[in-house]
């Protein structure tokens, strides 16, 4: 009989030993997920100790726009706003990509942006980094306003 409950506790022990380990490891994985996340989504100041993020070309509107070529160097990114429409007085859901293509019409980046617009008076953002450098230009398509900005790392 007491090697019976000797056993039964050694078991518990054990199980208990197992949870605790198991905690903390799901713990640890949350905690590494959620400092991940909250640093991509909401990091807008320079990623580099060598220079700052600087707006180098502007474009905004609303429907299809084929930019000018324009030259980027290896580590560009595009920033975009955008909102909604109103069809027939009610607010509606847009969207907005951008396509990134070389000068000689090669396609590099064919869904660099690829956003819902949202309706209402707030304004949907995002970025998007690049890490091709030359000559490009940029495919816009959306509906509702949108501007989307070029930053280059200077």
């Amino acid at each position: 009989m007491l090697a019976v409950v000797a056993v039964l506790v050694l078991g518990c022990i054990g199980f208990a030993v197992i949870a605790s380990n198991a905690a903390k490891t799901v713990s640890s994985t949350v905690a590494t997920t959620v400092a991940t996340t909250a640093a991509t989504t909401t990091n807008t100041q320079p990623q580099s100790s060598n220079g700052t993020w600087t707006t180098t070309h502007t474009f905004t509107g609303n429907g299809t726009k084929k930019t000018a070529i324009f030259s980027v160097g290896s580590d560009w990114k595009i920033v975009y706003s955008c909102k909604g429409m109103m069809i027939a007085g009610t607010a509606t859901d847009g969207v907005l990509s951008v396509s990134v293509y070389g000068s000689d019409a090669s396609i590099l980046d064919p869904a660099a942006v690829n956003a819902t617009c949202k309706s209402g008076a707030a304004l949907t953002k995002g970025e998007t980094e690049e890490h091709q450098s030359g000559s490009v230009y940029l495919n816009i398509n959306g509906t509702g306003d949108w501007t989307v900005q070029v930053q280059e790392l200077k």
